[in-house]
């Protein structure tokens, strides 16, 4: 059956072998997306294995529609953060959280995920919430270089936040085209932080992230696997803590990033980083 998403899903092979999914069991894929991962754990765990799939960003919903077309009621779909699983009111035995962007969003979406196209700059995943055009608008230049210089590590935050709060009263910011202007520069290596900063911020990503992590343990059962994909190093860094810091065991001391071919095959997945572990029969974590 032809996949209507265009996103190719990262260290499918490597997350289907930590989690080696079984016929009878059901699994959870905190980040559907574009549902690579949902449909390999589906093969794998044929004929009887079940997927449960949420994602935050109700776009996805059309990709979810095909999936669930060809795997039937081995496929269950909620438009719901993964942080906020723990409503479905259901234990699994394995889960998968994807947490970078995916191709789909990148060039279908039209909310400003892409600086390389002319785009309202919006850059939430849902519909509620200030928009990243507002924030620039609104906040203090205090506040937007806290999030340039944090989220992006970006050196000139404070000239560029300054910036933007001077003329934003005659240049208003509506587009990425926008941004970019006031950015000064067409340098990806520039812009991709500053976005990436903004998306952070408007999402609120990184707290959703720590929450999602103890939500998601806390629907596991015990001995049950928990596969976390990171694309930045304040993701994996969260992820690194949380495995350190709680009742599985380490499944993968350094984390397991693409192999060569997989990065030519796909170049957006050269900087994902794959960690593991397994949830413990019983808590021996340390207080």
């Amino acid at each position: 059956m032809e996949n209507l998403s265009k996103h190719i899903p990262v260290l499918v092979n490597e997350v289907i072998a930590a989690l080696q999914p079984e016929t009878g069991k059901t699994y959870l894929d905190g980040t559907f997306g574009g549902g690579g991962h949902a449909r390999a754990i589906l093969d794998t765990s044929a004929p009887n294995g079940r997927v449960v799939a949420v994602d935050r960003d109700e776009n996805v919903t059309v990709f979810a529609e095909a999936v669930a077309k060809q795997y039937g009621d081995r496929f269950e779909f909620h438009v719901l953060k993964y942080a906020d699983c723990d409503q479905l009111e259901r234990e699994f035995d394995g889960a998968v959280l994807d947490l970078g962007m995916s191709t789909d969003q990148l060039t279908g979406s039209w909310r400003g995920f892409s600086f390389q196209r002319n785009e309202p700059l919006d850059l939430r995943f849902e519909t509620t919430g200030q928009t990243a055009a507002q924030f620039l608008q609104q906040s203090s230049a205090s506040a937007i270089e806290q999030v340039f210089r944090e989220y992006a590590q970006d050196r000139y935050a404070k000239k560029l936040a300054a910036k933007i709060v001077n003329e934003r009263r005659v240049r208003p910011i509506r587009t990425t085209t926008d941004f970019v202007e006031y950015v000064g520069t067409n340098n990806p290596k520039v812009l991709a932080p500053l976005f990436q900063a903004l998306r952070i911020h408007v999402n609120d990503e990184l707290v959703n992230i720590k929450r999602g992590l103890e939500v998601v343990s806390s629907v596991l059962r015990p001995g049950s696997v928990l596969a976390v994909i990171s694309f930045h190093s304040l993701e994996d860094k969260i992820v690194k803590e949380f495995f350190r810091g709680s009742d599985y065991e380490l499944l993968t001391k350094k984390p397991v990033e693409p192999t060569q071919e997989e990065i030519k095959n796909n170049p957006s997945s050269r900087s994902a980083k794959l960690r593991t572990g397994r949830k413990r029969l019983t808590d021996t974590s340390i207080e």
